[in-house]
């Protein structure tokens, strides 16, 4: 079901390709799709400062203060020009499917499980990839996101906005980052 969900989103009829671009109709309706499956889950979500989304089993700050952080599996579900079906959201759908696994087995993780679904990974829009990590990470300058164009001109900081995610926020999410102690992603490149 979750794979259907998400495979009219973006798709161009005329290649056949996905164009999931950073802040855009498509993306907001995949944020959608990411934080209903959550709930479905009875999972909490947050958006750290880089507007990338967590789904959380439990109080990752409490678990963070206690030494414990969490365990984080997830991706992108942005795409490349005419990008695949799977590169990115395979990471997140599969996050889900093992999370759901888990739950039908009866397995309680010791630690906080995440999903996290990074915002603009692909760079597609924007022109630098992996936007979402490298902001909470602060590998990228917010001020110089901020002012990157898109071919229309629109500005990364006016794209977010829009969108809904404060682009004044922009910088390294140090209460982010350590609600993670690994992350894992699965993923594949796919044209």
């Amino acid at each position: 079901a979750m794979w259907a969900d998400l495979a009219p989103v973006g798709r161009d009829r005329s290649t056949g390709g996905y164009r999931r671009f950073a802040w855009t109709a498509a993306d907001a309706t995949l944020r959608e799709w990411f934080t209903g499956e959550a709930a479905r889950r009875g999972l909490d979500v947050t958006t750290d400062r880089a507007g990338n989304l967590w789904a959380w089993t439990a109080d990752p700050d409490a678990a963070a203060s206690a030494g414990e952080p969490g365990l984080v599996l997830g991706s992108h579900l942005d795409s490349v020009p005419d990008g695949g079906a799977f590169d990115g959201p395979l990471g997140i759908v599969s996050a889900f499917a093992a999370l759901d696994l888990l739950r039908s087995r009866g397995v309680v993780p010791r630690r906080p499980l995440g999903i996290a679904c990074l915002a603009d990974e692909e760079g597609a829009r924007f022109g630098v990839a992996c936007a979402g990590s490298r902001l909470l990470t602060g590998v990228l300058d917010a001020e110089r996101a901020r002012a990157l164009t898109d071919d229309d001109g629109t500005t990364m900081a006016e794209a977010m906005a829009r969108a809904g995610v404060d682009p004044l926020a922009l910088g390294r999410d140090e209460e982010a980052l350590r609600r993670v102690g690994t992350f894992l992603e699965l993923h594949v490149e796919q044209g």
